[in-house]
């Protein structure tokens, strides 16, 4: 193809030259997030490319009127797990030796991601197997069952 890149069956695969080209991992505070930044982070190193790390959050803005007059915005509890979420990536962040581009989005994890890279023409997406889900899928989680359908990129799943 006359973009740098050869189409296989349905997946593109893409050329990468060192030095040039993005990566984005996804992460949402479980172990397996963090097991995909610190892989995504070895590609990165590997490839010499840039590092995004997006966390998104699937948010309705709402109250939430609880027992005894407690009353919770959802932006509130959004704004705390955001920050559950980097506290727990920092150590892995400052151990890798390279600038990251950190990224926070509204929308479906699934979809914010492959919207995000398509944005910033991404060569490798890189996920766990599962996350904080509350529903656990047989083989993969949620997230990684919507990217599993995605074009945009190559995509590596980590467990």
């Amino acid at each position: 193809m006359a973009d740098g890149t050869h189409r296989i069956g349905h997946r593109h695969i893409c050329q990468t030259r060192l030095g040039m080209g993005h990566i984005v991992v996804g992460v949402d505070g479980s172990e397996e997030s963090l097991r995909a930044l610190k892989k995504a982070i070895d590609e990165a190193v590997l490839r010499r490319a840039d590092l995004h790390v997006l966390h998104a959050v699937d948010l309705s803005p709402a109250l939430l009127h609880l027992p005894h007059d407690v009353t919770v915005d959802t932006r509130d509890l959004a704004n705390e797990q955001r920050t559950k979420v980097w506290t727990a990536a920092q150590p892995i962040l400052e151990d890798a030796g390279l600038e990251v581009v950190r990224v926070d989005r509204e929308g479906r994890p699934g979809q914010t991601l492959v919207e995000y890279c398509a944005e910033i023409g991404a060569e490798l997406l890189v996920v766990g197997t599962r996350g904080r889900g509350r529903v656990k899928s047989f083989l993969l989680g949620s997230t990684a069952q919507d990217l599993a359908n995605s074009e945009t990129c190559d995509l590596m799943l980590v467990r």
